[in-house]
């Protein structure tokens, strides 16, 4: 996730004004997504290590986002479901479209569930970028098919993009190869969307200093050690080898109807997942509609856009997924008595023992601490911190590793518990995730 720090009289503004989400909604958006020293005249010093001045393009995400944390605890999972839902709608459109058989489509999609489980499953800040992308790569490839003034929809895309999340970044790359290699409008109408969209990019509450934004995003400690959100697939991971299974079968699918551009995408999203594994689901998205398709088809120009497909397959598809809307919604009933922020039984020990002094502590459990206004050194993602906090912080998640005296409370994973104790730190308390350890004092 990325997370930055706004105006705090323009956040005062947005969530006072209109009502939207309490100071406390806004301290807990804050600390998952946006933290930034400049939060601090509105919330309190949250963060007491050293922080930069990071500039904060995403206040459209952040305001969603809060809205519907302040709604309630069920409500920013409805938010990704609908997402991941209008994601997939998007693709199966899009597959029948262009001639996608029923049992193909079924089948794409499914690989796509299962390889992409990690960004469609659990609810995340990139959720924001699913459906942005598949429009984009949906409205593309009608261009390509039957050129026309459709075009001119895709910079209005990138600017409420940008607004939303950093990913916007893979669909100007995927734009970018369009305009280069496709064979749709005019070259020269190609060329102008591609500037007008890279024009918007900077059409953010941050203005002109969001190339920063994206600067810091790319450059930071994690992606410098391949770690966290920026590590590589890993085929000791069960959910890297589906990723790579599904990528590798829905390729095989779509090879022989991909275009020029089509397949210089897919090798940049190949190169891309293969840097940082959470990419993956960008190159599962963009193949799954092309392997839908009978092999070696392709709608030609002159096609009916509106074949409608099977009656059957398509109420087969709708009860499908009504199915799994309502087993879902169960299952969110039947927890709405037992769901309750990470680490909240921590919270009183956790605020006792530190006495106001900051504590570091894992994720999530560091989410629910902020909300409770108890002071953290640091927490993730890390772009908002100077180099140095980025590296200790990163240590302390990987090796257990409390950067300074001055941070009495440390809550740790218990693979951490031999680390602590071996230093000297005493164990207060345990909630069966995470371990309270306090600095002994001598």
């Amino acid at each position: 996730m990325s997370d930055v720090g706004g105006d705090p009289a323009c956040w005062a503004h947005v969530f006072e004004r209109h009502d939207l989400a309490t100071r406390a909604d806004v301290a807990l958006l804050v600390r998952t997504f946006y933290r930034a020293a400049a939060m601090d005249d509105l919330l309190g010093p949250v963060f007491t290590a050293a922080q930069v001045d990071w500039p904060n393009p995403v206040v459209v995400a952040q305001v969603i986002l809060s809205g519907a944390n302040a709604a309630g605890w069920w409500a920013l999972p409805v938010l990704h479901l609908a997402l991941v839902a209008a994601t997939l709608g998007v693709v199966v459109a899009e597959a029948r479209r262009m001639g996608g058989s029923d049992r193909r489509i079924s089948l794409a999609v499914s690989l796509v569930v299962i390889g992409a489980a990690s960004a469609l499953v659990v609810v995340r800040f990139p959720s924001l970028s699913l459906l942005p992308f598949a429009a984009l790569v949906a409205l593309l490839r009608r261009q390509d098919d039957d050129p026309g003034r459709g075009i001119w929809w895709v910079p209005p895309l990138m600017v409420l993009w940008g607004n939303l999340h950093g990913a916007v970044l893979v669909g100007l790359a995927v734009l970018g190869v369009y305009v280069v290699a496709a064979r749709g409008p005019r070259l020269r109408d190609r060329v102008l969307v591609g500037l007008a969209s890279l024009s918007c990019l900077v059409l953010t509450s941050a203005g002109l200093r969001t190339p920063l934004y994206y600067v810091s995003a790319l450059s930071n400690e994690a992606a410098a050690r391949g770690t966290d959100l920026w590590a590589r697939p890993d085929l000791t991971e069960p959910l890297d080898v589906a990723l790579v299974i599904a990528a590798v079968t829905l390729l095989a699918l779509a090879a022989r109807s991909l275009r020029l551009w089509e397949w210089l995408v897919v090798a940049g999203l190949v190169v891309a997942s293969v840097s940082a594994a959470r990419h993956g689901v960008w190159l599962l998205l963009f193949l799954a509609p092309v392997a839908a398709l009978p092999r070696g088809a392709r709608r030609p120009p002159s096609a009916d856009p509106g074949r409608p497909g099977s009656p059957a397959g398509a109420r087969a598809m709708g009860l499908v997924a009504l199915v799994a809307l309502l087993l879902v919604a169960g299952q969110l009933a039947r927890r709405s008595a037992e769901v309750r922020p990470p680490g909240e039984s921590l919270v009183a020990v956790v605020a006792d023992a530190a006495q106001g002094s900051p504590v570091l502590a894992r994720e999530p459990d560091a989410e629910t601490f902020a909300q409770a206004r108890i002071r953290l050194w640091a927490s993730n993602p890390v772009d908002a911190f100077t180099r140095q906090t980025q590296a200790q912080f990163l240590d302390f998640l990987h090796d257990c590793t409390v950067p300074e005296d001055a941070i009495r409370v440390a809550v740790v994973d218990a693979s951490c518990r031999p680390e602590l104790r071996a230093r000297g730190w005493s164990e207060v308390a345990d909630n069966g995730q995470s371990v309270v350890f306090v600095r002994s004092t001598r």
